[in-house]
């Protein structure tokens, strides 16, 4: 699970950290659209070639590539399956493609959780007239997936030195073998939200309806202008794939 480690805050002094996270959250959003939009492997790839420069802007490149390589064995697993049982006249090339928008879609996100702090998101959510708990309820979840995560390692950690077997056996004995990592995560996590539930009524969580907060997030020039950029990107994008058409070099697939 160290491709969870992805969506973990990285604190860096960055011009993309320092934009609104409001705009990272329109940014990432549509990238991770356009992503969907296509099952083509040339604008996948020019997608992803261009979310490398603003996560190498953000100094959290090196830190991607290294946790990115935990979607290996999950993007093998799609390619092998895929092109196994797909009607598919090109099935390798389908299969490919679809790993190519999974990669796409986890780095489009991934460069939003990496530059926004959780405090940030839920503060960002509460301006878009999101409910508080609702709200908190997000930014706590962003904040302890990595923590779920490391729980996991070491759950498999304790279970290898009890003699579990993990990494051996068929498919159908290896997937048993997730029973004795999962039931334990789960109460650990159920024992964790409790003790969180606890520690917040003591302090005496949702008895005030009014909120301050040390930083206040503004909307800059520089957030005015990315967020019009993605927009302007978005509709472009539309028009080129429902009503222009795209060029057919952008169409080409692997003849397998």
């Amino acid at each position: 699970m160290s491709f969870l480690e992805i969506f973990k805050y990285t604190r860096q002094d960055s011009i993309i950290h320092r934009l609104d996270p409001r705009t990272k959250l329109a940014l990432s959003s549509v990238l991770g659209i356009i992503s969907l939009l296509f099952l083509d492997i040339i604008p996948l790839i020019i997608i992803i070639l261009f979310l490398l420069p603003l996560l190498a802007a953000a100094k959290s490149l090196g830190r991607w590539a290294k946790n990115i390589k935990g979607l290996a064995s999950l993007v093998l697993f799609i390619m092998v399956f895929n092109t196994l049982f797909s009607t598919d006249p090109h099935p390798f090339s389908r299969s490919l493609a679809l790993a190519l928008r999974l990669l796409a879609m986890m780095t489009s996100f991934s460069f939003f959780f990496l530059t926004v702090h959780p405090d940030e998101l839920s503060q960002a959510l509460i301006k878009l007239h999101v409910k508080y708990e609702f709200a908190l309820a997000v930014s706590m979840a962003m904040r302890y997936v990595p923590t779920l995560g490391q729980d996991a390692y070491s759950i498999m950690d304790a279970q290898k030195s009890r003699g579990v077997e993990l990494d051996k056996g068929n498919l159908l004995k290896r997937i048993r073998n997730i029973i004795p990592i999962i039931v334990p995560l789960i109460v650990v996590a159920i024992r964790r939200a409790l003790s969180i539930s606890e520690s917040m009524e003591s302090r005496g969580f949702g008895a005030s309806g009014g909120r301050t907060y040390m930083d206040m997030i503004r909307f800059k020039r520089r957030d005015w202008a990315v967020l019009t950029l993605s927009i302007l990107a978005l509709f472009l994008i539309l028009f080129l794939k429902f009503w222009w058409g795209l060029p057919s070099w952008m169409l080409w697939q692997l003849p397998f």
